[in-house]
């Protein structure tokens, strides 16, 4: 039987007394929404835990063993392969420590070269996979197009250099990665992540991913996403109205509905 979207979750005992169920989840997009403090980072990050049996995380949410927690995929027993995203905010006073998590991150979905999950790994499937190598350039393309489109407000368009590195033009200037602003790279951590899902099923969590980000952007974050990979079900928190403002109104779960 092969792996499914998430369809319903139940999750019992985090903080030892908090209890959270979730009905009807689409297996397109869904946007979570809810005050501070309402829950939407512990939901995901023990879902998140639960689903990658992560006995750390769950121990530090004080999940209580004997209590029963259920996750259910449509037509499936285990879950596509899950991802998540999480905003790397930049306090005044530790802008370089975040920061350099924040570069740390997106390089590694750049350049990591071992058998992982990486655009460098991405490109060289157009030398091992032949019969694949005009649709990778195809979809490579496309990723182009979305971080060009994206990027269009500040005159940079992105490359790859001699080097094969991925770098930007912007007039007579090249930049590399850690030149970009905190927002530029949180965009291209995003876009990656699902571009190098290949098309396949997937989920995505996504924790805030305005975070940093121009309103224009946030507008159409879940457009792109979805264009890079219409196979992804998104998972999305956020207390953003730009994000749901283009068309994604139905798709708005309040945690208020979720928390028991």
């Amino acid at each position: 039987m092969q792996n499914g979207y998430l369809t319903y979750v139940r999750l019992d005992g985090v903080w030892g007394n908090i209890d959270f169920e979730w009905k009807e989840i689409d297996p397109q997009v869904n946007i979570l929404v809810g005050i501070n403090g309402s829950g939407k980072t512990t939901f995901l990050n023990v879902l998140y835990a639960l689903l990658n049996v992560d006995s750390t995380v769950l121990k530090k949410y004080k999940m209580d063993k004997s209590q029963s927690s259920t996750v259910c995929f449509k037509n499936a027993l285990l879950p596509n392969p899950v991802y998540f995203v999480r905003s790397f905010d930049t306090p005044a006073n530790d802008r370089r420590k975040n920061e350099s998590r924040l570069l740390q991150e997106l390089n590694y979905v750049l350049y990591q070269n071992k058998d992982g999950f990486s655009f460098f790994n991405y490109r060289m499937k157009i030398l091992n996979e032949p019969s694949r190598s005009e649709e990778i350039q195809k979809n490579i393309s496309v990723l182009f197009d979305v971080i060009n489109e994206m990027f269009a407000d500040t005159g940079k368009t992105v490359e790859i250099s001699k080097d094969s590195e991925l770098v930007f033009r912007q007039r007579e200037l090249v930049l590399k990665v850690e030149d970009l602003s905190s927002g530029e790279k949180q965009l291209l951590l995003l876009l990656l992540t699902v571009f190098l899902q290949d098309n396949q099923p997937s989920i995505l969590f996504a924790d805030e991913p305005e975070v940093s980000l121009h309103i224009s952007w946030q507008q159409v974050l879940i457009d792109n996403l979805r264009r890079l990979n219409p196979n992804c079900q998104l998972i999305i928190a956020t207390h953003s109205p730009s994000i749901i403002s283009r068309g994604w109104g139905d798709k708005v779960v309040q945690m208020s509905s979720i928390v028991k």
